[in-house]
Formats: C-alpha cells, sequence, structure tokens
C-alpha cells in the first residue's frame, strides 16, 4: 500500500466522524477517542449524526430560546438549514428531553416556542444585544 492509498484511508475515517449541528450548521471531526465518546453520550452513532447540538446552542435551549432566536443570537445563514418548524427540529427537542432528564423541563418548554419566527423587531433586538455583548 503506497502512501496515496493511505491519505485516502485517513481521509475517509475522518469524514465519517464528522458531524453538523443542526441548530448552527457548525460541523466537526474529532479524534476516534473522543468521537466514541460522543456517540456514547448519544447512545449510537445514528443519533450522534442525527442530533448533535453544540454545546452552546444546548445552553440556550437550556436557558429557555427558541431555535430561531438561538440563530438569531448566533448569526446562523439558515440557507440549507432544517426549518424551525420541521419534524426534524422536534425530533430534536424531543431527544435531548428524554435524554437529559436533568434538563428535561427546560428543553421541552423551548418546544412551545421552537415553531415560532421571531418578530423583525425581536429579532433586530437580539441581534443588537449579540453586537453589544461581542464588544
Amino acid at each position: 500500500m503506497d502512501c496515496f492509498s493511505l491519505g485516502i484511508d485517513y481521509n475517509n475515517i475522518m469524514a465519517s466522524r464528522r458531524i453538523t449541528c443542526s441548530i448552527t450548521g457548525k460541523s466537526y471531526t474529532y479524534g476516534q477517542d473522543y468521537y466514541e465518546k460522543k456517540t456514547n453520550d448519544y447512545i449510537d452513532e445514528e443519533n450522534l449524526k442525527k442530533y448533535f447540538i453544540t454545546q452552546k446552542a444546548k445552553n440556550y435551549l437550556n436557558k429557555g430560546y427558541s431555535i430561531q432566536e438561538i440563530r438569531n443570537i448566533l448569526n446562523v445563514e439558515e440557507d440549507g438549514m432544517p426549518a424551525v418548524d420541521s419534524r426534524e427540529m422536534v425530533d430534536l427537542i424531543e431527544f435531548h428531553k428524554i435524554k437529559a432528564t436533568q434538563t428535561a423541563k427546560k428543553i421541552s418548554n423551548t418546544l412551545n416556542f421552537a415553531t415560532h419566527k421571531s418578530d423583525p423587531e425581536v429579532a433586530a433586538f437580539i441581534n443588537n444585544i449579540r453586537d453589544y455583548e461581542q464588544d
């Protein structure tokens, strides 16, 4: 086996460990040990790839923010992202509600708001607060 083949194999292995947050759209590729830990946290690899969310997104959900509000706060480009009222997002929230019983109450409360988009004035206000916090 030549060096070129080893490089392709390595790239394929790394690509198989790439996961993307459905809320923020950020993608991550983890090392094998950490990927296995995350897989265990999410029960299996299928759940990890389907329901993975970043810690920042999870923190906002726990604080009661809706998916749309989180995307506004983090200035997420929504092209190609699942709609906030999609079945995928409802399933994601339900998964995290069941998985984390200590935060289930906080996350489940966001389900009521997760399907509603903010008014333009509210979105502008949230974005202004985000800009203010970065200064």
